[in-house]
């Protein structure tokens, strides 16, 4: 069973300055693999990443940001496929529309 200690306070205020990042970020130290991990309170799972390093310093601060900002164009890309199929689908019912009312 894992056993998860929220870090609050640490030598370089890493845990506040990733919180600056999503004010909705934790971290937590596993005890059962002695590893920092990232969590997100508003999600279900909260779990987001394990941090590949062994102490908490500037590196963390650095993965969180990459880790975030590469979510974010995941998501800004499937909304942009999402609209060009959507801008797709309107431009083909307007051509079926128009052609029927050609041949009446």
């Amino acid at each position: 069973m894992e056993k998860l200690f929220e870090v609050r306070n640490d030598l370089f205020s890493i845990a506040e300055r990733i919180k600056s990042i999503d004010a909705n970020y934790k971290i937590y130290f596993n005890g059962d693999t002695h590893r920092y991990e990232l969590h997100n309170e508003r999600r279900k799972p909260t779990y987001q990443l394990t941090f590949p390093y062994p102490t908490l310093d500037k590196r963390a601060v650095d993965y969180a940001l990459e880790s975030g900002i590469k979510n974010r164009e995941r998501i800004l890309r499937q909304i942009e496929q999402h609209n060009k199929q959507l801008e797709e689908e309107h431009a083909k019912a307007l051509f079926e529309k128009t052609m029927q009312s050609i041949e009446l």
